[in-house]
């Protein structure tokens, strides 16, 4: 198999204390929507926002294992020069595309920031959080390939997926704001009118 130039680089590294640290990485920001309990408006509602948590995340799982199942990718290390003839390989040494880590920990991050500004949109706070949510998969991606587990496109692919359920998942169930005044719609066989204030 081939490995393209920009993935190249992937097959150099195998540290196991950076591949402990993605773990960590991903626990971390899994834990980010947790922060939403501070406010009160999200805590009242947090049954809520932990359902669609738990759709989200169920989604971009599903995906994830989905595209890894299809793709069969086999991982940096596999083409270790160093790996003995003897290693008997399994399943999960042929699922490097996509990065679970990184599409997990997109996932939750870009979740808890959109959740976040729907409910506090004036907030000064949204920049820090974005910055977070964006920055937690980069560096869980960035671990991954240092650990050896995964190329730069597989980190990249991750992110993409996950960051995008993230955030897409609670647009699609953000009710939209009704605008005050006058409404004036059709039914099938006349009219509606409402005022709204």
């Amino acid at each position: 198999m081939d490995i393209n130039d920009f993935d190249q680089i992937a097959t150099n590294f195998s540290s196991e204390i950076a591949d402990k640290w993605s773990d960590k990485a991903l626990f971390a920001s899994s834990g980010l929507p947790l922060l939403l309990l501070a406010g009160r408006e999200t805590r009242r509602d947090f049954g809520k926002i932990a359902i669609l948590l738990g759709e989200t995340m169920l989604i971009n799982q599903g995906l994830t294992d989905i595209i890894k199942s299809i793709s069969l990718r086999p991982r940096p290390y596999v083409f270790d020069e160093n790996l003995a003839p003897s290693t008997i390989l399994s399943s999960n040494d042929r699922a490097s595309f996509l990065s679970g880590h990184t599409s997990g920990s997109a996932a939750a991050s870009f979740f808890f920031a959109r959740v976040f500004s729907d409910y506090y949109p004036d907030s000064s706070l949204k920049p820090y959080i974005w910055g977070l949510a964006i920055s937690m998969p980069a560096l869980t991606g960035y671990l991954r390939v240092r650990g050896g587990q995964h190329y730069p496109t597989d980190v990249l692919a991750g992110y993409f997926l996950g960051a995008s359920i993230g955030y897409f998942v609670p647009a699609l169930h953000r009710k939209p704001a009704m605008a005050k005044g006058l409404d004036l719609s059709s039914t099938g066989n006349g009219f509606y009118l409402s005022y709204r204030f």
